[in-house]
């Protein structure tokens, strides 16, 4: 990690009005009004009551103006009782979601962010330069989360360590990145008191989806020429479609209505809809389908 003694550009300590949405670790989906207590121009420090697990995606929306930016979560920074205190980052690193002209960085501070870090499960090594969210996170919980190209999938990430013999392990570095997005900040975020949730891991796709997806775990009502009404189990969804499981084998292409959340006897709202995606799910003798919202 950068030196003690090392100065990074400055954070902003700030309340700001926000909604948040997303799901929580059990995959029930919420929309939670809550506040930031920092800002970045990465992201924000923000609170919540619902247990978040590192990486997963939700949308933060600012309610004085409206504007709304998709964010993943960087990992906790703290919790007081029951609530936890979350650093999440911009998807798109053009994002200006606070209005704030942000203190440019300085080529010093860039060097101090670079770090090595090591994957807890293949032990693949690569010089990351965090940013200020990331750093945080990495101060607080010791570890990171964040994805190894040749594990697959999300992995704790830490500062290597020398094997038994005293060598160091041999590093399999990544070409070096250094995006624009990755500056640092000169203050640390403040940290509630008590004991922070244990990090917890999301699947992350190295390539980020148009739209943030959000797991759910409610009914849905979808309507075709073939097949009528189907009540069905949503999986998924984000602003730009959604995942269902049915029993009936529905084709690609096909132009449907969906009402999602549905409950019998209660008012739907169907919005038009088409099938992109099949696959057969031989065992729970279901099939997923994938479904994108049409255009209005």
């Amino acid at each position: 990690m950068p030196p003690e003694g090392v100065r990074r550009s400055s954070r902003i300590a700030r309340e700001i009005a926000i909604l948040l949405v997303g799901s929580d670790t059990e995959g029930k989906m919420f929309s939670e009004q809550t506040k930031t207590v920092l800002l970045s121009r990465h992201g924000a420090g923000i609170v919540s009551q619902y247990a978040l697990s590192a990486e997963q995606e939700l949308i933060l929306r600012r309610l004085d103006t409206n504007k709304e930016a998709e964010v993943r979560v960087v990992g906790n920074l703290g919790a007081q009782g029951k609530i936890y205190t979350y650093g999440v980052a911009f998807l798109s690193p053009e994002t200006d979601l606070w209005d704030i002209q942000f203190p440019s960085v300085t080529d010093s501070e860039k060097k101090a962010s670079l770090v090595l870090l090591q994957c807890s499960g293949c032990k693949t090594r690569e010089m990351v330069q965090q940013s200020d969210l990331e750093s945080d996170v990495y101060l607080v919980n010791e570890a990171i989360v964040r994805t190894c190209r040749k594990c697959g999938a999300s992995t704790y990430w830490r500062r290597p360590i020398e094997d038994e013999s005293g060598e160091p392990i041999r590093q399999e570095t990544a070409p070096l990145e250094v995006p624009e997005s990755a500056d640092h900040f000169e203050a640390r975020p403040p940290v509630l008191a008590g004991p922070a949730p244990a990090l917890q891991t999301a699947p992350r796709a190295e390539n980020r989806r148009k739209h943030v997806r959000t797991k759910v775990n409610f009914k849905a009502c979808v309507r075709s020429c073939t097949f009528g009404e189907d009540i069905v189990t949503c999986e998924n969804m984000s602003r730009g479609g959604l995942y269902f499981k049915s029993r009936k084998e529905y084709a690609a292409k096909t132009d449907i209505e969906v009402a999602a959340p549905y409950s019998p006897g209660a008012h739907a709202i169907f919005v038009r809809a088409q099938i992109v995606h099949v696959e057969e799910l031989r065992q729970e003798r279901r099939f997923r389908c994938g479904v994108c919202y049409a255009k209005s």
